[in-house]
């Protein structure tokens, strides 16, 4: 009997202690991706990026990209910032100056391995993280694919 009792009691030990060294391991990797990190690129081009945006009555503006960051933390909540300036042509065909002016995105975030998945009020978007560079797509479903790349502050 107490041979059983120190068997079941060795074995149900070492399966709980590697239930928890898993669970260590993979909430280590989740938090590794938590952090501030800051927009450095829109589909390849430098800050300040250009990109066009279609209004809901059809008309195609220019979004010009300020500046951008992205919080992921521990604790599986997101917040995408933008600082854009919007541009669209009037009725007589002229710029109409937007003022700069900024969004932002709160979301929630999980992670597999290099990936994470990233959910506000516009969808569920992708990222890949790879070291201190996070490059983040958005985007189809009939709207163009955008690739932001962030590096970790």
């Amino acid at each position: 009997m107490s041979r059983l009792v120190h068997g079941r009691f060795g074995t149900n030990t070492a399966v709980l202690l590697a239930l928890i060294a898993a669970w260590s391991i993979s909430h280590a990797d989740d938090a590794s991706v938590a952090g501030a990190y800051s927009l450095v690129e829109v589909n390849g081009e430098a800050l300040p990026a250009k990109l066009w945006v279609e209004r809901p009555g059809g008309e195609r503006c220019e979004q010009i990209i300020l500046k951008g960051a992205l919080l992921l933390d521990s604790e599986g909540r997101s917040a995408a910032f933008l600082t854009e300036k919007v541009s669209c042509p009037s009725a007589a065909d002229q710029e109409i100056a937007g003022e700069a002016h900024s969004v932002i995105f709160p979301g929630t975030y999980t992670v597999s391995g290099t990936e994470i998945s990233i959910e506000d009020d516009f969808g569920t978007d992708r990222a890949v993280v790879d070291g201190e560079t996070l490059v983040y797509e958005t985007g189809g479903e009939g709207r163009p694919l955008d690739k932001f790349v962030f590096r970790k502050e």
